[in-house]
């Protein structure tokens, strides 16, 4: 890095960053229950911007250029590397911006003990027993350490550590000659071996009930509990709208002090930003600008509070605190999920692929399994669709008294959504 800097200095370059990543990963492959590879790998990335400023008609302008810069590579190919870099950057024509200030902070790199840790997440998977309908295909397990180094022109230089731990498994199940195949993907930092053991078996208990599965029926004005995976990404539609990227260039018109939940019947959303989580492969103290990383609270009783965001749209939208969304928690609602299956619903836990539009607020899918409640029994359901708004549905809107941690975040259980139309057979 100091040779980088050195040739930096030299080029009088407006401004610059470098990030610098080391990562070490184990990485263990499994057929079925059985190690077929493991591999070891050290890694270290420099990432270089280099900023530009111009000036025409009395108004000053800023450019950036972005270029990762090898190990291997000499002086002379640094230097002709930053040259380039200086002409990109010289030709964007941005407002200008200031990027992090003075910022220091300083971890030594930690020598992380992958392969205990390694070892752990797969005693987790090995914990789990294959029954006479559901097996273990296979499964991955790569579990990662990063040294982060951010050094800028303005006297940022800041170190941290952090570290994920990833399963992906495949299971099959099945049931009267029918076989399904599910794909399951799990990422999170230190999770207790009996925890990851539980996330498994629950995969289990899915993919049996879907083996069992009916179609579901087409249903108008239908009681909808969400309660999957797929909940964090529910309340990604707060987080878009006051990303500041998406506030400067006009895609979202949330103002501060708006509220979204205006003659509202149900719960009120609260959700705030936490620097950290434990258990999340997302706890940096820093952004990759240089930027400490804050708690915040986005939405507050249905009220928008503050942006989150990046240094330069951050930095045009005259924001005092610019911090990543790394952790979010949502406050739990008033109802439990015991009091939200008194009456006939559908719930849906799994669904091929979940979409939300952050700004247009639209958002379903397409259901893989859920359990329809006629009021005497719960049947499992698969196939068929729900189509939603989220200006229609934060209109009556329940939140589970129960909460439940999925990696960076922290979300209610189960959201009950009211007069929902199901795509589904006749």
């Amino acid at each position: 890095m100091e040779r980088i800097i050195n040739i930096l200095k030299e080029a009088q370059v407006s401004d610059f960053r470098i990030m610098e990543v080391k990562k070490t990963s184990h990485q263990a492959f499994f057929v079925r229950q059985f190690l077929d590879q493991h591999r070891i790998s050290e890694t270290v990335h420099t990432t270089l911007d280099v900023y530009m400023d111009t000036e025409e008609n009395g108004q000053k302008f800023r450019g950036r250029a972005s270029k990762e810069i090898y190990p291997g590579e000499s002086d002379e190919e640094i230097r002709k590397d930053v040259e380039q870099l200086k002409l990109n950057a010289s030709l964007a024509k941005n407002p200008f911006y200031e990027i992090v200030k003075d910022e220091k902070y300083r971890e030594e790199e930690k020598d992380y003990d992958l392969m205990s840790l390694l070892s752990e997440v797969v005693q987790g998977v090995q914990n789990v027993r294959d029954t006479d309908s559901e097996k273990i295909n296979s499964y991955e397990v790569f579990v990662n350490g990063y040294y982060y180094h951010i050094v800028n022109s303005q006297g940022t230089d800041v170190a941290f550590n952090t570290m994920n731990e990833e399963v992906e498994i495949v299971i099959n199940s099945v049931d009267d000659g029918h076989e399904i195949e599910i794909y399951h993907d799990s990422t999170f930092a230190g999770k207790p071996i009996s925890e990851i053991t539980d996330d498994i078996l629950e995969v289990f208990r899915i993919a049996r009930d879907r083996t069992k599965a009916v179609p579901t029926k087409k249903m108008m004005n239908a009681r909808v509990l969400l309660s999957g995976d797929f909940n964090p990404d529910f309340f990604d539609y707060f987080l878009t709208r006051t990303n500041s990227r998406y506030v400067f260039y006009g895609e979202s018109q949330t103002k501060i002090g708006d509220d979204c939940q205006r003659e509202s019947e149900g719960d009120k959303i609260t959700l705030r930003l936490v620097s950290e989580l434990p258990h999340s492969s997302d706890n940096m103290p820093y952004s990759k600008d240089g930027n400490k990383a804050l708690d915040l609270t986005v939405i507050e009783n249905g009220i928008y509070q503050n942006y989150w965001g990046d240094q330069i749209t951050g930095y045009y939208l005259g924001m005092e605190k610019i911090t990543d969304a790394n952790n979010f928690v949502v406050e739990p609602g008033t109802k439990s999920v015991a009091e939200m299956k008194q009456e006939p619903y559908l719930e849906i836990i799994k669904f091929s692929d979940f979409g939300m539009d952050g700004i247009t607020g639209n958002f379903g899918g397409e259901i893989r399994l859920g359990y329809y409640y006629d009021g005497e029994k719960v049947i499992p359901v698969t196939g068929g669709s729900i189509t939603c708004n989220m200006e229609k549905s934060l209109k009556h809107i329940y939140l589970s008294q129960e909460t439940k941690q999925y990696d960076n975040c922290i979300v209610p259980c189960t959201i009950e959504l009211f007069d929902v139309n199901v795509a589904g057979e006749q």
